[in-house]
């Protein structure tokens, strides 16, 4: 496996997590110590395997049996993932711009970003789905199936006829006979003959089949124009369709017309070593490259072409003859036709039984379960470190030193007194006054909890504006503390400049200045920001809160064991997204409006709510209700506090149970699960809530009342 230690001299990029790239990847991972530092960018954090599609979508496997999770092989395998969509290619600057804005240099480059299928037919793009990507399409196809009773009588029309187009009909048809419906059509629509491509034997075969399972296949037809109920044929006739689907085949991306890369129809141009015309240290690599020899847009070359593009990839790097992809002329072709029964077509035979679908299915499952093998094998050295007693730091909050170890050290601090400082111990920031001026500062800074530095740098970024916001005060100043690993001097500055783009993709558009800051070479990447705001006001310190006042969180609970369970290689991949997504949203908007109405603020970091909360009802010598089931949570937070994952500081934080009276039986760990740009927490007026709850909707905040507070000792109630 990759190690953590690697002195990376050149950038290695993959586009797409397209089949080959991440094989790519399998191969990749147990070659040690490169000096190659290897990223993907993709804008889903998972990838289908289309084998695998109509199996998923006729219900006879799990999502997780379907898809490759990109956290789990990036981390397995010691490569960058960045999530995001590329725009384009600069091959003479060596840089691809991404839809965020952010720029990624690279020294080589590895391109499979696939095709879609979206037909140039009006209206499509609003009332159809494109099969392709394939994860938007099985979500769509959920909801579809959400949508529909035993009463319904459902059409579902499929644009193209393909042999895609047959399994795929094959598939939504086993699926929909499970929901014991017994009135519900499926038509396949082809402008010219359906299966062309195939033998007459085996087209007859795939149309008889599909008579036998009433699919009904119109030849000939051209689709003009996709309503809101269903499709508009050139002859003016309207066929009526609940649930309409692209299957046309693969259709180019514009990315190389708009880099202006050599492409023949959009498809890049590639020589028979997979690298791209005029492109010398490129690869294009399945549906998205145009090979020198017909070669159809299938996973099955794809998958072969893996090996090519690993080995022309060291060669490349060590200067030397690359090998050419010699592709085969045919190919075996398994297709879903019923629950236990699978169609063989190769060599212009065709034929079904009950042993296809065992070897179907075998095959299928063998691809996934190769992936998943990299994470056990990671898990089981993550394993032998824990039994030689190295404990799993977590990144981010998580790796906080515990709140009693700091209030005891905290008693050797001088005295705070001064004219100046007004704030105390325990506030989310220093205030220092001058005349009628409030000034406050704050310092933050974040254990690498990603390699991707240009995420981690935006959310400690907003991370170290809570206690800012929190306070009342307007940011303005910020001075850098970072850490970076051990490189070269093109990899430091790389990594330096993306640290910089991500704060100040936050700091640009909250007026804050980076004045300065201190730079140094380390193990890890820590990232951390020294803050300074203003304010004409009292700050919102954590001494004012008042009995009645109703305790606000403006974002969800989870991150830490979210963070927890990814370095685990548990949990969902587009849960991680999603919380990504949430931590490197600004809170700025919602705060102004906290701070004209809250008696008091704090933002939920390392020591959970917990200990946050704790800490207002000690200052404000009040106590507190918390609803438990009111509180906002992260989508698979829970699943995973279930597996009995936690973060490092966990332990430390749950000592915060002593002063809290637990009147529920439900699992109360969310408490003291530390926070990474984390919500904030007001107490605030009952009158003034109705106001914040519909301000924060116009925001874009799901505001959430999770208690109060009440005339009593400095306890939390959990209800």
């Amino acid at each position: 496996m990759n190690s953590e230690e690697s002195f990376f001299e050149r950038d290695l990029v993959l586009v797409g997590a397209g089949h080959t790239n991440c094989l790519f990847l399998k191969m990749w991972a147990m070659k040690s110590n490169s000096s190659l530092r290897v990223t993907l960018i993709n804008p889903d954090p998972i990838s289908s395997y289309t084998g695998m599609l109509p199996a998923l979508v006729a219900g006879l496997c799990a999502k997780s049996d379907a898809q490759i999770n990109l956290f789990s092989l990036c981390r397995a395998t010691g490569t960058r993932l960045i999530i995001d969509t590329v725009k384009k290619i600069d091959k003479k600057k060596n840089k691809i711009l991404c839809k965020t804005g952010r720029i990624v240099n690279f020294d080589l480059l590895s391109i499979n970003i696939g095709s879609n299928s979206i037909p140039l037919i009006n209206g499509f793009k609003k009332f159809g789905c494109s099969v392709r990507p394939l994860a938007a399409f099985q979500k769509r196809w959920e909801n579809f199936l959400d949508s529909i009773n035993e009463k319904s009588s459902p059409v579902i029309c499929v644009i193209g006829g393909g042999l895609a187009s047959i399994e795929l009909s094959f598939a939504m048809d086993i699926r929909l006979k499970k929901t014991e419906l017994e009135d519900f059509k499926i038509k396949i629509f082809e402008s010219g003959k359906a299966f062309e491509k195939l033998s007459p034997n085996q087209q007859r075969y795939l149309k008889t089949k599909a008579k036998l399972r009433k699919i009904e296949i119109i030849e000939n037809t051209t689709i003009k124009e996709v309503i809101n109920n269903g499709l508009v044929q050139k002859n003016g006739n309207l066929v009526h369709a609940d649930f309409i689907i692209s299957c046309i085949g693969p259709q180019p991306n514009d990315l190389f017309k708009k880099s202006k890369i050599e492409n023949k129809d959009g498809y890049v141009c590639v020589d028979e070593t997979l690298r791209v015309i005029g492109f010398q240290n490129a690869f294009a690599v399945g549906d998205c490259a145009h090979f020198p020899t017909a070669v159809d847009k299938s996973g099955v070359y794809a998958v072969r072409q893996a090996p090519i593009l690993y080995k022309n990839i060291l060669k490349l790097f060590k200067n030397k003859q690359l090998i050419r992809f010699k592709p085969q002329s045919d190919y075996l072709k398994l297709i879903v036709y019923e629950g236990e029964s699978a169609i063989f077509l190769r060599n212009g035979v065709a034929f079904s039984a009950k042993w296809v679908w065992a070897l179907k299915s075998f095959i299928d499952k063998k691809f996934i379960k190769n992936f998943k093998k990299l994470s056990e094998m990671a898990t089981k050295d993550m394993e032998n470190a824990r039994s030689n007693n190295k404990k799993m730091l977590c990144g981010g909050c998580g790796s906080k030193v515990g709140n009693v170890i700091l209030e005891s050290s905290l008693r050797k601090l001088s005295d705070p007194s001064s004219k100046h400082i007004v704030s105390k111990i325990g506030d989310d920031a220093a205030i220092i006054k001058f005349n009628s001026l409030f000034q406050a500062l704050t310092t933050d800074h974040l254990r690498s909890f990603t390699k991707d530095a240009w995420l981690q740098s935006k959310i400690t970024a907003i991370h170290a504006l809570g206690d800012i916001w929190a306070m009342g005060s307007d940011p303005e100043i910020a001075l850098t503390n970072i850490i970076i690993p051990e490189s070269s001097n093109d990899i430091q500055k790389r990594t330096i400049e993306e640290i910089i783009d991500g704060a100040n993709s936050v700091f640009g558009a909250e007026g804050v200045k980076i004045v300065g800051g201190h730079t140094s070479l380390g193990k890890e990447l820590v990232i951390g920001f020294t803050l300074g705001g203003f304010s004409k006001n009292q700050p919102k310190t954590v001494d004012r809160a008042s009995v009645g006042d109703q305790i606000i969180l403006t974002k969800p609970l989870g991150s830490g064991v979210l963070l927890a369970g990814e370095m685990r290689f548990e949990g969902e991949g587009q849960d991680l997204k999603n919380l990504f997504d949430a931590m490197s949203k600004s809170q700025s908007s919602i705060a102004n409006v906290l701070r004209k109405v809250a008696n008091s603020m704090t933002d939920i970091t390392g020591f959970g709510l917990g200990g946050h909360l704790l800490n207002i009802v000690s200052k404000s010598k009040v106590g507190a209700k918390l609803y438990l089931d009111q509180i906002p949570v992260y989508p698979g937070a829970n699943n995973l506090i279930a597996k009995d994952i936690r973060s490092s500081i966990f332990e430390n934080n749950y000592m915060y149970s002593e002063r809290m009276i637990i009147k529920t039986t439900a699992n109360t760990d969310i408490l003291f699960d530390p926070q990474t740009s984390g919500p904030l927490l007001a107490t605030v007026p009952k009158s003034k809530v109705k106001g914040i709850i519909t301000s924060g909707e116009k925001l874009g905040f799901e505001c959430k009342v999770i208690g109060e507070l009440t005339n009593g000792k400095p306890f939390i109630e959990v209800l």
